[in-house]
């Protein structure tokens, strides 16, 4: 509670070193999972700092920059910016619900304060308390810099709209399991969390995607799906233990070291704690077996094997 200097400066560059090397098209930071809504500000810089250095250019980084109201975003996208990032990332302000004109106004406010940054709009009902529809992104799309949306909403109408409503203006990235059937419909690609517990699992299904292989996509999308289906969580379970669920599961993955949650989400049930080791170990079996034969963590053979995967 007492702690101001949490983040593993080390265990971070090493994660994000060799999901460049193995062959991710870009980093994001910063979103819930990576709990920026746990980091002092000093905390804040320093991760985003070490994400900027480890990748060095290599592929984009986006970092997110969601807070409580127009001017302390702005903030951070400045800050993001001085520190070297490619983008930034942002949901409309969350502690009390935006109306869409208000949340249309916050992204334009945010994008015209830093031209020089992409935009990623994040799209979370469930953190920010509105839900983005296809109209409004139809409006955000015709700003210059607002060139990506990260979709996390479950709703295909709304996932199919967007992604109808930007045409080629906005990249439109749904949860890595979802990219069997969204890039069917014209999403560009996946984000993911568990990229951190081995990206191989979401690496296959974007390549099959692209290549338009769809009985290939259905069946590892199938297998990406199926330790999620087994969870043993209610969705809102998840989401209050997911700061510390995700954590968990990815230490158990082995892939990387994630370490433990921070205040206030200090309380993890036993049950919740099970179920994440399962995720973590199945998703673990399944990268292993879907595992390039290019992978390596030697850095010239990996910076290869990560340009023939990448898009």
């Amino acid at each position: 509670m007492n702690a101001v200097d949490t983040v593993d400066t080390e265990a971070l560059s090493d994660l994000v070193d060799r999901l460049v090397r193995d062959g991710v098209d870009g980093i994001v930071t910063s979103g819930s999972a990576g709990e920026s809504h746990t980091l002092t500000g000093d905390e804040y810089r320093t991760l985003v700092a070490t994400v900027v250095e480890t990748v060095n250019g290599r592929v984009p980084v986006f970092i997110g920059a969601s807070t409580l109201n127009t001017r302390d975003s702005i903030a951070r996208a400045r800050m993001i910016a001085d520190l070297g990032a490619d983008g930034i990332m942002s949901g409309p302000p969350m502690y009390l619900p935006q109306t869409p004109d208000n949340a249309v106004q916050y992204f334009k406010d945010l994008a015209a304060a830093v031209p020089e940054m992409a935009v990623m709009i994040y799209q979370n009902p469930h953190a920010f308390r509105i839900t983005l529809t296809p109209s409004m992104f139809r409006e955000l799309a015709q700003i210059p810099n607002v060139v990506a949306l990260k979709q996390t909403s479950m709703d295909i109408f709304n996932v199919i709209g967007a992604i109808k409503a930007v045409e080629d203006k906005m990249a439109v990235l749904v949860l890595d399991q979802l990219m069997y059937p969204a890039m069917m419909f014209g999403a560009v690609g996946g984000w993911s969390i568990d990229v951190c517990m081995g990206p191989w699992p979401s690496l296959a299904l974007r390549d099959a995607c692209q290549r338009s292989d769809w009985t290939a996509a259905a069946t590892i999308a199938d297998q990406m799906q199926e330790p999620m289906r087994s969870l043993g969580l209610t969705m809102e379970e998840f989401q209050a233990m997911q700061s510390a669920w995700w954590k968990v599961a990815i230490d158990a993955a082995g892939y990387g070291r994630a370490g433990a949650a921070r205040p206030p989400f200090v309380h993890v049930p036993v049950s919740v704690v099970e179920s994440a080791q399962r995720y973590g170990k199945r998703w673990a079996e399944m990268a292993t077996k879907l595992q390039s034969p290019a992978s390596t963590n030697d850095p010239d053979e990996g910076r290869a094997a990560s340009a023939s995967a990448a898009s």
